[in-house]
């Protein structure tokens, strides 16, 4: 036999069986969507094993847009399902949450309040209000609580352009600690904790789309851009450490590799969909993308590998008003 067909054979043997395995995955391939109506009391979340639905549990809340650490809920109401305990006992909070973190059995609610305006509120494990609501000035973004502080991003609209700002508050009665505005940034979506700092994701201008980072020292109480790239992005989304130099950034347009110390910026996915979620396996060390277009209702779920590379691709077509908001 001729090297050239020994060659053929070899890639033949070999694109079959990298074939065979792309199959075998996508069948053993399982995640989870939820959905939400915004016309009735209704939410779901179905388990997807091989491209079949298996299961199919319902929630009567609707309009819901957050579901994290054990809760559902919506940032247009008022009600709250903690899916521990119960998955049709409502608890009521404070209209319109952002962001409910749970801190020493403790919860705290980040809510916007009235325009540009957010406020913050406690709660008891079992939702029963601890004192006052507090409220601030700013369009609050994020909030995480961590070392008896509260933390929250916020978008300041009152200024003459919109700037960026770092509230730091006490967890006993929210008293103000700290203020700092990260300059030049116009507007941010998201910040994360990281050891001794808290990054900031957002845009520099007000005109552009371009990425912009910053830090905020958690010790010098000092906030500063450290990363700026022409990459565009929208509605950030999630963040995760993809190794100690390297973040990945999660929004509308792509999902990007950021390395802090060269300071380039990739795209390792995107689509001609809109990026709605996602949710990364550790097991299979698998990202499985929820993306759509909320005009025809057209949304999928791709599995993407350590490479971001699809290698399963489940389609659906959102039914009875019912809108996915969340992949898990």
């Amino acid at each position: 036999m001729s090297i050239r067909n020994t060659l053929w054979i070899g890639c033949l043997v070999a694109g079959s069986i990298f074939a065979f395995s792309e199959r075998a995955f996508a069948q053993a391939d399982s995640f989870k969507i939820a959905s939400t109506s915004y016309s009735q009391p209704l939410t779901q979340v179905e388990s997807i094993i091989g491209g079949k639905k298996v299961e199919t549990v319902r929630y009567k809340l609707g309009s819901v847009d957050r579901l994290h650490d054990g809760l559902l809920y919506s940032s247009y109401g008022d009600q709250v399902i903690n899916l521990k305990n119960s998955k049709t006992t409502l608890k009521k909070v404070a209209d319109s949450p952002l962001r409910i973190t749970k801190y020493k059995n403790t919860y705290y609610v980040l809510t916007i309040s009235a325009l540009n305006e957010f406020s913050l509120t406690k709660y008891t494990s079992d939702f029963k209000k601890i004192g006052q609501t507090k409220r601030f000035v700013g369009d609050g973004r994020d909030m995480i609580v961590t070392g008896d502080k509260v933390y929250v991003l916020a978008n300041n609209m009152k200024t003459e352009t919109n700037s960026v700002e770092v509230h730091t508050f006490d967890t006993t009665h929210f008293t103000s600690l700290h203020l700092e505005k990260i300059k030049p940034m116009r507007f941010a979506f998201h910040f994360r904790h990281a050891g001794n700092e808290l990054k900031v994701y957002g845009n520099k201008t007000e005109a552009g789309e371009e990425l912009s980072i910053a830090s905020y020292d958690l010790k010098k109480q000092q906030g500063k851009i450290i990363l700026t790239s022409k990459q565009p992005v929208m509605w950030i989304n999630e963040t995760k450490a993809l190794s100690p130099t390297k973040d990945l950034v999660f929004n509308t347009y792509s999902m990007l590799e950021v390395d802090q110390k060269t300071k380039q910026v990739r795209v390792l996915y995107s689509s001609k969909q809109a990026l709605i979620d996602y949710a990364y396996d550790s097991k299979t060390k698998t990202y499985h993308v929820l993306e759509g277009n909320f005009e025809t209702k057209d949304f999928r779920v791709k599995t993407l590998n350590s490479h971001f590379k699809p290698v399963a691709d489940y389609k659906f077509q959102s039914t009875g008003r019912l809108m996915p908001f969340q992949v898990l």
